[in-house]
């Protein structure tokens, strides 16, 4: 054969190895893959935890301190009415006495002693000129001029006598208790003398007593007589005491540099609360009853207040009118659903109409 007339035999397309193993692949994965449903993205959910919406009474106020003395209305001061000197003083300051107890023993001081003396010889003169006077007009050498002008003479002796007597007493006097309380003075010591109508001694009635509570200048003006308050020692937990605001001072105390509220308490509170004791007051100035939650359930944004509600598993902001802040809880007002659950931690996360997930209580 002539090599010009050989012609080279076409030859077949062969397939690279790899590209089989594409194909068989594509075969067994394509199917999977179209019969996959797409997948729908998760909402976002926040972890809270939540109260009830529950109605509370709520009272603001302004605390004081001040010392428990007894009410001035209630205080008795004891004297003698005339110059005398103390002879024996029988209680001490704070002892609680009954009535009719002996408290001190004074006698006559010795000029009232002769004032008495002078009296009576003055009546003891008086007596005498109107006898006489008497006789004279029997033997007509006076007058019933004379005669009444003596007995007028006796009669004022008499009288002066009568009122000396009742000033100066006895030369030795006994002061008593005129009723149950508290000695809460003592104004003077065995040997001393004392003036007409001096103290000797002062008393208090054991029914209740006062506190002067010192207040702020700026806060005061936010206290008026006849509001609340409530008075406990500044040692030890014992129960608070009612008590009521009676006056307001007007003026700054200058050893305190505040103002003085007067606090008046009940008559049972002197078996706990002692003249000299100091206390604390909470004078409440202001009051509130409705809805109240916790202070950090309330948050606040260029809109105003709001807090967040659980409804349907969703959060629902609320704007909300806040009120008085006490004990950590905060009144507040607005369109509030009474069933739903407040948000009280977690909410600095929420948005309106978000998912929640309430944590186990």
């Amino acid at each position: 054969m002539n090599s010009h007339t050989l012609r080279a035999s076409p030859r077949k397309h062969q397939i690279p190895p790899f590209a089989g193993a594409l194909a068989v692949f594509l075969s067994v994965c394509l199917p999977v893959a179209a019969q996959q449903a797409p997948t729908t993205p998760i909402a976002p959910s926040v972890l809270v935890q939540t109260q009830p919406l529950v109605r509370q009474k709520l009272g603001a106020s302004l605390i004081g301190y001040g010392v428990v003395a007894a009410a001035a209305s209630q205080v008795q001061t004891l004297s003698v009415p005339s110059a005398s000197r103390v002879q024996r003083i029988l209680v001490s300051p704070g002892q609680t006495v009954k009535r009719g107890t002996l408290l001190a023993e004074v006698t006559l001081d010795p000029s009232a002693m002769a004032a008495t003396e002078q009296a009576r010889a003055t009546v003891g003169y008086a007596q005498a000129e109107l006898r006489r006077v008497e006789g004279l007009l029997a033997d007509q050498l006076a007058t019933q001029t004379q005669v009444a002008a003596a007995r007028k003479t006796l009669t004022d002796a008499e009288l002066a006598l009568r009122t000396q007597l009742r000033l100066a007493g006895s030369p030795a006097q006994r002061i008593s208790a005129p009723f149950d309380g508290i000695v809460v003075a003592l104004n003077a010591a065995p040997g001393d003398p004392v003036a007409a109508n001096a103290p000797v001694l002062q008393m208090a009635r054991g029914d209740g007593g006062r506190v002067n509570l010192g207040i702020e200048p700026e806060d005061s003006r936010r206290i008026v007589p006849g509001m609340g308050a409530q008075v406990r020692s500044v040692f030890g937990n014992d129960p608070p005491v009612d008590a009521r605001v009676t006056q307001v001072l007007g003026m700054i105390n200058p050893q305190t540099q505040l103002v003085d509220v007067v606090v008046a308490m009940p008559a049972t509170a002197t078996a706990r609360l002692l003249p000299g004791m100091r206390v604390r007051g909470d004078i409440q100035v202001q009051t509130f009853e409705g809805y109240a939650v916790p202070r950090q359930a309330v948050l606040r944004d260029a809109q105003g207040w709001y807090v967040f509600q659980v409804v349907g598993g969703k959060a629902k902001r609320v704007a909300v009118k806040t009120g008085i802040e006490a004990r950590g809880q905060v009144a507040i007002d607005g369109p509030l659903d009474a069933a739903a659950q407040v948000v009280v931690l977690g909410n600095y996360e929420l948005a309106d109409g978000m998912a929640v997930r309430e944590a186990a209580k």
